[in-house]
């Protein structure tokens, strides 16, 4: 199955050779005779070209919108039975058909909006019902809406404003958890409670490390437990961020913490759990690591109402599980050799 490739994309905004009629623009913004039909109209100056290219901008939209919700979820997919190939297979094919349902008729919006955004580049609404009046080819319109943005605020002022992105700091469990277990276990012998679930924490805040808060520069934040700024004097960086109200999941755009280092993160994150009161349960439960979770969730840590779940899934991870077992190993083989009872 073809999906839409960044150089089917200019090819159709630049208006190849070829040539058609509107009516052959097919409702399947991933099959490459679509992106063809489009093709004939921008060699026609044709300005129905204009919404079509809206339409499948929205589609591409949905798709990495999908795409990104699933492999958020995938963190928890290690191990599990049903996260086969076949199953991935025809999950792909189910969102494809869920995004041509979403971006069919008057979609979500964005195209429109898009599509009334490339009207004002020429200073004038482009009448559909007119084909007499055709506007510039779609070459031009691609150089304008790409055109570099003309800033008339400092730089400083224009960044505040633009949201972050999250990136990925490690490609495999292990790599994540190598990466950060010295802070963990630093973190966890001042806390009194397990690496484990430290760890478990750090991977389901970032998704092992593939969904770690960057500033609008790339810049790490370093941001491992995703502790927003709220009454932070340092740097912070915004990026949007679901949150759940009612049982309902938002999408909000918010403030996290940056910091210089990992071991600033785990720093700040025992100072949190230290010194906030409503913590107080959960430094209670030590080293019994599902307590700490349900006490974490209990103490409103996260809006999310499985938060503690999911960190109880992730404790038997094969990668924490290994990392962990092996430090108290040496700490058993350290207590017996001082005579120090763990």
């Amino acid at each position: 199955m073809t999906t839409i490739d960044n150089n089917s994309l200019t090819a159709a905004l630049a208006g190849s050779a070829a040539a058609g009629k509107t009516s052959a623009v097919k409702d399947n913004y991933f099959d490459q005779n679509s992106l063809n039909s489009v093709k004939l109209m921008g060699h026609r100056n044709d300005p129905a070209a204009l919404k079509e290219i809206s339409k499948k901008f929205e589609a591409m939209f949905v798709q990495q919108m999908l795409k990104s919700m699933r492999d958020a979820n995938a963190v928890f997919a290690d191990g599990d039975m049903f996260s086969s190939e076949e199953v991935k297979f025809h999950q792909d094919m189910m969102d494809q058909q869920m995004v041509l349902n979403l971006t069919s008729g008057e979609g979500i919006g964005l195209a429109k909006s898009m599509f009334a955004q490339m009207q004002k580049l020429y200073n004038k609404p482009v009448d559909l019902n007119v084909k007499s009046e055709p506007v510039n080819t779609l070459e031009r319109s691609l150089k304008t809406t790409f055109a570099p943005v003309v800033r008339t605020k400092p730089v400083a002022a224009v960044s505040e404003l633009r949201a972050g992105n999250k990136s990925a700091v490690a490609q495999t469990p292990e790599e994540f958890v190598e990466r950060v277990k010295p802070y963990a276990e630093k973190a966890a012998a001042e806390l009194n409670v397990g690496t484990d679930v430290l760890l478990a924490q750090a991977a389901l805040e970032t998704g092992w490390g593939k969904h770690l808060i960057h500033d609008t520069d790339g810049n790490n934040s370093f941001n491992i437990f995703n502790i927003k700024a709220t009454g932070w004097q340092g740097k912070s960086v915004t990026v949007n961020t679901l949150e759940n109200k009612q049982g309902i999941a938002q999408q909000e755009r918010a403030a996290f913490r940056q910091y210089d280092d990992y071991e600033q993160s785990f720093a700040d994150y025992v100072a949190l759990i230290k010194n906030n009161p409503r913590y107080k349960e959960a430094l209670s439960a030590g080293a019994d690591s599902e307590s700490y979770a349900e006490a974490l969730q209990k103490a409103g840590y996260a809006t999310d109402p499985d938060y503690a779940d999911k960190i109880k899934r992730l404790l038997n991870n094969d990668s924490i599980r290994s990392a962990t077992d092996n430090s108290d190993a040496a700490i058993n083989v350290i207590a017996d050799a001082t005579g120090v009872q763990s």
